[in-house]
């Protein structure tokens, strides 16, 4: 049963993803499962901070977490490694995908929600505190625990479709099998130390080894967000340089 069950949401991200109709901007999703029981959660809050919250925390029901990765069209991955501020093309995937999230989790909400089970998606971007900028909830961090990527340099999550995209986290009621093994680390400045170009990208200086400052980050997500209202109408505080510029954004 819990098998038939992992199947048809999988099958439900996948179509829901399809319906879209963007392939100038995505390729098929990546789907996986964790515990909401699992002791990374509460690692969490020793890692990320106190403020991050358990799935429990979340949803008193929590039983299993639904993790799920929109990778990016080869174009999209591309193009902020060379674009002079933000990245136009970018911005709009991050947009679109933003606000298609919404249709995916309420289409495998209904689902669960038709055999009984409790669902309860996550916003898929600002659900932090925009003074403290401190986020309760870590998309990539539940991926991460699901087995869909290791994190490399800077926090970038590298799956085996690449970095470059957008993840997003339903939880549930529903008693599902945590996907069964760990990604392997990719980042090659994790594994030897012979990469670093997204240390030397970013146009703030904000990426280092063993530091990030995220307030300097954040004021040029807020500068372009400024440019791409401007440019085209629609709001899109994003960067991308750091993942762009990674060997590994794009994986086929």
């Amino acid at each position: 049963m819990r098998e038939c069950l992992e199947r048809e949401i999988e099958r439900i991200v996948v179509e829901a993803m399809e319906g879209l109709n963007r392939p100038d901007l995505y390729r098929r999703p990546l789907v996986a499962f964790s515990s909401a029981a699992d002791a990374r959660y509460t690692e969490l809050k020793k890692i990320v901070g106190e403020w991050h919250l358990n799935p429990g925390e979340l949803l008193p029901e929590a039983q299993s977490v639904v993790s799920y990765f929109v990778p990016f069209a080869r174009r999209v991955v591309a193009e902020p490694r060379t674009a002079k501020d933000g990245s136009p093309l970018w911005g709009e995937a991050y947009v679109v995908i933003n606000a298609h999230f919404e249709r995916i989790n309420a289409a495998v909400s209904a689902y669960l929600n038709g055999l009984g089970y409790v669902a309860l998606p996550i916003r898929p971007t600002h659900t932090y505190d925009p003074k403290e900028l401190k986020s309760m909830w870590s998309h990539r961090s539940a991926a991460a625990i699901a087995g869909l990527g290791a994190f490399g340099a800077n926090r970038i999550l590298i799956t085996e479709k690449g970095s470059g995209g957008r993840f997003c986290t339903l939880l549930t009621s529903a008693p599902l099998s945590a996907s069964p093994s760990p990604a392997p680390n990719r980042c090659l400045y994790v594994k030897n130390g012979s990469c670093g170009l997204c240390f030397n990208i970013c146009p703030v200086k904000a990426l280092a080894p063993n530091a990030f400052e995220k307030f300097a980050c954040q004021d040029e997500l807020n500068k372009n967000d400024a440019r791409q209202r401007t440019a085209t109408g629609y709001r899109a505080d994003t960067c991308g340089k750091c993942i762009s510029v990674c060997p590994l954004a794009y994986i086929d």
